[in-house]
């Protein structure tokens, strides 16, 4: 009876060290970076002030969060589209201006071939008839860690 007790222990153990590195494994950063904003933007939900900001994503799916950590502490943002395309030249954060606010519309992470849409607000349609003209961009370099 010891010895059976014995082998049902040790075979616990295992099965609980393979559950446990499975999960470690899932949790592993796909990409991950930094870049430096030099202004105030909207990301969806969020407002970031200016500052440094690291992030990291954990998975490609559009239901994973990314992790945007910064001077004000953390958000998580899910993604709108992720597609994965050759990207060429570097790794940018895409903001879009609308009326003086900066709004995130992509993130695209050319070391891993991945371009990340996020949802901006529509432009309201007294704003098209004002003429305000058409929204401008502004890229935003992204420093890629090495996985």
């Amino acid at each position: 009876m010891k010895s059976l007790n014995r082998i049902l222990a040790i075979a616990g153990l295992g099965l609980f060290g393979i559950c446990a590195s499975a999960g470690q494994a899932a949790a592993q950063t796909v990409a991950g970076g930094s870049f430096t904003l030099s202004h105030e933007i909207r990301w969806q939900n969020a407002t970031l002030p200016a500052g440094d900001y690291t992030f990291s994503l954990n998975s490609v799916s559009v239901l994973k969060p990314i992790f945007i950590k910064g001077p004000n502490g953390s958000v998580f943002e899910l993604a709108a589209v992720v597609s994965d395309r050759h990207i060429d030249g570097p790794s940018v954060l895409i903001l879009e201006q609308r009326g003086g606010t900066f709004f995130v519309r992509e993130l695209d992470l050319a070391k891993v071939d991945l371009e990340i849409q996020y949802t901006v607000p529509k432009t309201q349609r007294n704003e098209k008839v004002l003429a305000q003209g058409p929204a401008s961009t502004e890229r935003v370099l992204v420093a890629m860690a090495n996985n």
